[in-house]
C-alpha cells in the first residue's frame, strides 16, 4: 500500500508539468500500423513524462527506420547516411522540403545522443526545449508522409495509400495516438 501511495504522489507531483509539455505537442493522430509505429509514438509520451533523453533518441531512430522505408518502399538505393537519404527522398519528390529540413534537424547531433558523447546536452531546460523540438519536427515529416482526411462518418483516407497496409475490405490499419 505504501508503494501505491508514493507512486500516486509522485504523479500527482508531475501531473501539472506534464500538462504543459502536453499543451505544446503538434500529434499526428494516424500513423500507418507498421514496425515503427509503436516507437515513434513514444517519442511524444516521453517527451510528457520528461524523459527528453528517450523522447531525442526514439525519434532520432524513427528518422532513420522512416527513411529507410520510404526508400526502399520507393526502390531507391537505400544509402548508408541518413542525412543523404533524406536529401535524396527530397530531390525525388517523396518528401517535402520541410520534412527534409525537419529530418536534418533532428538527426543533427544523433551521434551526441546515441553514443552519450562528452558534449552531449545536459543541460535539463536545453534538452527540455531540444526534445519538444524533435516531437513537433516528427509532426512535420508525418503530416507529410502520411497525411490523410477524415470523411464521412470518421473515415480515413490517406493521401498516399500504398504506405498505408492494408486491414482488408477498404480498411487500413492505423495506430491511433493521444496524449
Amino acid at each position: 500500500m505504501q508503494q501505491a501511495q508514493l507512486m500516486r504522489a509522485s504523479f500527482e507531483a508531475r501531473l501539472s508539468r506534464r500538462i504543459e509539455r502536453a499543451s505544446r505537442v503538434r500529434l499526428q493522430q494516424f500513423i500507418p500500423m507498421h514496425w515503427f509505429a509503436a516507437a515513434a509514438s513514444e517519442c511524444a509520451t516521453m517527451y510528457v513524462d520528461g524523459l527528453f533523453y528517450g523522447a531525442i533518441s526514439v525519434s532520432q531512430a524513427y528518422v532513420e527506420a522512416l527513411s529507410r522505408y520510404l526508400s526502399e518502399h520507393h526502390h531507391l538505393n537505400v544509402l548508408k547516411s541518413v542525412e543523404e537519404r533524406c536529401q535524396l527522398l527530397h530531390r525525388k519528390k517523396i518528401i517535402s522540403a520541410a520534412a527534409c529540413d525537419s529530418a536534418l534537424t533532428i538527426f543533427s547531433d544523433r551521434n551526441d545522443f546515441h553514443h552519450l558523447n562528452r558534449d552531449v546536452v545536459q543541460d535539463f531546460v536545453k534538452l527540455e526545449e531540444r526534445a519538444l523540438a524533435c516531437v513537433n519536427h516528427l509532426h512535420t515529416i508525418e503530416a507529410d508522409v502520411f497525411a490523410f482526411s477524415v470523411v464521412e462518418a470518421g473515415r480515413v483516407t490517406p493521401k498516399n495509400p500504398d504506405y498505408w497496409p492494408s486491414g482488408g475490405d477498404g480498411l487500413i490499419l492505423v495506430n491511433l495516438r493521444h496524449l
